[in-house]
């Protein structure tokens, strides 16, 4: 086997000192034990590898390189492809320790292509991940970690084939674009171009299109023929992009009370020239996973966080604790006093109609102050939790894992934290991919795939369905935020005009949090600025990328107290507590993008890092006061009391008016009550509690 290694390894070495350093390809045949060969040993029994050339050093971001490309034991014999295999040698001249039986280490390679059979002259038009299988590691002190072997795994693509399946068998051709890779102390993946970056002196651009011929010794049409592998290597475009997140709240949903619409987008710079040579940017594709969290609640009442605490993760029913909580609880309804009725409920304790309760709980965050969501403030400010703390939430929970683990972050998070499926309205399946509970993926077009929401307005509900929904103080008063739907495009080039005026008119405009605007204009500004010198710099156009939009929940809720008064209100603790629940997206991670000049098409690859996108959790648009304990109903009718004496006061006896004149101003008085009763019964209520 030596022997036949130099000899590729030298036609290689032929084409790439051209370029002054080795980026080696080679094929390979022979047995079946070539996965345990370690990496050390193969690149020595190489002719001319010189181990100096591949030294450890330090560099301002990571660094990994794809030096080798394997072919292995190719036949176009189905009963002799058993040992076929394709190999990626990595250097990793940073040390850094590879996470190596982490399933969310990949490499990404096109499976489509314009032509059939696929040729040297084929244009790729659609990339996939694959699962990389680790093989071995340079062990030795001097060289720990400096080389890694990693196996692709082959999977069936969409179109019901495997890269076996589908490669030209005289041809045999790999486009690859990068190599992902989970180092230890990281959440996710880093992403690594397929790069001349190192053989290559630093110069732009991805050496990442690989076409192999011939055959390994018995593996041709003549079995007795000599090895006539070849490999050649050429230029693959592909374009790195740097991922940020931002999202954006609606304060109201058609669907009604405690429902928003969340828009999840990204943005990321792009070379200008892509534009000026493919044309339009037409489609992105993307995939991710998919989860919707079960409630989350977040209370400011530190005495039912501790008692709660103990039972995260547990079935808390019949089990004693004196509080839960309920959310819409009436009194004497359905012509039954003395029975409740809710919407929902945790622990109940009452003969409450409830569907459905809740056996169990497993979110529970503390917060200081909770108060009506202002999508203008600090997510903190109101009582919201910031999605960083959700995140780290979600990744430290062990409680309970009844219904198993997600296939994320190498199966160390809970299910029990999401519930089993998306909304229906939120799933898709059609040529363009498939969104779905779980692994999702799909190509948006800009034109097509356009991301719409209505809020509650846009149903012209009537006044009986607004109470209903909102309560009849809440619609009498006209406390339900006026909001129009939109249509937006999914994809949006960024301009100056669109960055102009206040954080507020932006944030509404491009539809991005208002806490983001301020990075996002520092992003623009830094994308169209070309450092002079930096001979790697180059104007590049920012991308807004929506791609989700989706159902966010928030609504107020109360702690009971077991209590043997059947009637009455002196069992709840009101706007202390909220639940919410939200979709959540982890590995986020941005595969191609396809650029359409007068209707040629153009597909280049995408190097980006996945990431993980768990958004801040806010209180509801509207704290409903409609329940606030009876003496501050009684403070307030006293309170109106006393200003009708005071007027009678003013207006007769001070100021001589006839008695028509008061009893109009009265009457007046008396006819607008229920516009001040209840913000009047609130503030009063307030102004208790701080004292």
């Amino acid at each position: 086997m030596k022997k036949l290694l130099n000899v590729w390894f030298a036609c290689i070495l032929l084409f790439t000192s051209l370029f002054g350093n080795i980026f080696a390809a080679y094929a390979d045949s022979g047995g079946n034990n070539f996965d345990r060969l370690n990496v050390l040993d193969d690149l020595r029994s190489i002719e001319n590898f010189d181990i100096a050339q591949y030294p450890f050093y330090e560099s301002d971001r990571p660094e990994m390189h794809v030096i080798n490309v394997v072919e292995y034991c190719y036949s176009y014999r189905a009963n002799e492809q058993d040992n076929y295999g394709l190999y990626l040698y990595v250097y990793n001249p940073n040390g850094l320790k590879i996470e190596t039986f982490n399933r969310n280490n990949k490499v990404q390679m096109a499976v489509r292509y314009n032509t059939s059979p696929i040729t040297e002259t084929s244009a790729p038009t659609d990339y996939e991940k694959f699962t990389l299988q680790f093989c071995s590691r340079s062990e030795e002190p001097d060289y720990a970690n400096l080389f890694y072997k990693f196996k692709v795994i082959d999977h069936k693509s969409a179109d019901g084939k495997t890269v076996l399946d589908r490669i030209n068998s005289n041809a045999r051709r790999y486009d690859i674009s990068g190599i992902e890779l989970v180092t230890y102390g990281n959440e996710t993946a880093t992403e690594y171009p397929i790069t001349g970056a190192y053989a290559l002196n630093g110069n732009l651009g991805c050496y990442g299109t690989f076409i192999f011929t011939g055959y390994a010794a018995g593996y041709g049409a003549d079995r007795a023929a000599e090895s006539t592998l070849n490999c050649k290597v050429s230029y693959l475009e592909s374009v790195q992009l740097n991922v940020k997140h931002t999202f954006y709240r609606t304060k109201t949903s058609i669907q009604g009370a405690g429902y928003q619409n969340q828009i999840d987008s990204v943005y990321f710079a792009v070379p200008k020239r892509l534009f000026e040579t493919y044309g339009k940017l037409q489609r992105i594709k993307a995939e991710w996973y998919e989860y919707k969290t079960k409630d989350i609640i977040v209370t400011s009442n530190t005495n039912f966080a501790n008692a709660a605490r103990p039972y995260l993760g547990k079935d808390i029913r019949n089990s004693g604790l004196s509080l839960g909580l309920i959310q819409d609880r009436k009194i004497g309804q359905m012509g039954m006093p003395g029975i409740t009725t809710a919407t929902w409920a945790w622990n109940k304790l009452d003969d409450t109609y409830v569907v459905p309760e809740l056996g169990y709980l497993y979110y529970l965050f503390e917060t200081d102050n909770i108060a009506e969501y202002d999508p203008y403030a600090a997510v903190t400010e109101n009582g919201g939790i910031a999605g960083n703390e959700l995140y780290d939430y979600i990744r430290s929970y062990s409680a309970s894992y009844d219904t198993g683990k997600l296939p994320v972050k190498n199966g160390t998070i809970s299910a029990d934290l999401f519930t089993a499926d998306l909304d229906e309205s939120r799933k898709v399946d059609n040529e363009n991919g498939k969104i779905q509970n779980g692994y999702s993926y799909y190509d948006f077009d800009a034109d097509v795939d356009l991301q719409v929401w209505q809020s509650w307005k846009d149903g012209d509900p009537s006044f009986l369905e607004s109470s209903r929904n909102f309560g009849f103080w809440n619609t009498l008063l006209g406390r339900i935020p006026e909001e129009t739907g939109r249509e937006i495009k999914p994809i949006e080039i960024i301009e100056q005009s669109h960055l102009t005026g206040t954080a507020q008119e932006i944030s509404e405009r491009l539809c991005v949090n208002y806490n983001d605007v301020k990075a996002l204009k520092g992003f623009y500004n830094d994308a169209i600025t070309v450092n002079p010198d930096d001979k790697t710099d180059e104007e590049k156009l920012v991308v807004l990328f929506r791609f989700a939009t989706t159902d966010y929940y928030s609504a107020n809720v109360d702690i009971q107290k077991r209590s043997t008064v059947v009637i009455g209100d002196n069992d709840l603790t009101k706007g202390q507590v909220y639940r919410a629940w939200e979709s959540v997206f982890f590995d986020f991670d941005i595969i191609q993008l396809t650029f359409n000049r007068n209707g040629k098409y153009t597909v280049i690859p995408v190097v980006s890092s996945p990431v993980d996108i768990v958004n801040a959790v806010t209180p509801p648009a509207i704290i409903d006061n409609s329940n606030l304990p009876w003496w501050a109903y009684v403070l307030a009718v006293l309170a109106i009391l006393v200003v009708i004496s005071l007027l009678r006061l003013i207006l007769i006896q001070l100021c001589n008016l006839p008695n028509w004149v008061y009893w109009i101003v009265l009457l007046a008085i008396l006819l607008t009550i229920p516009l001040y009763l209840t913000p009047l019964t609130g503030w009063i209520y307030k102004l208790i509690k701080k004292l």
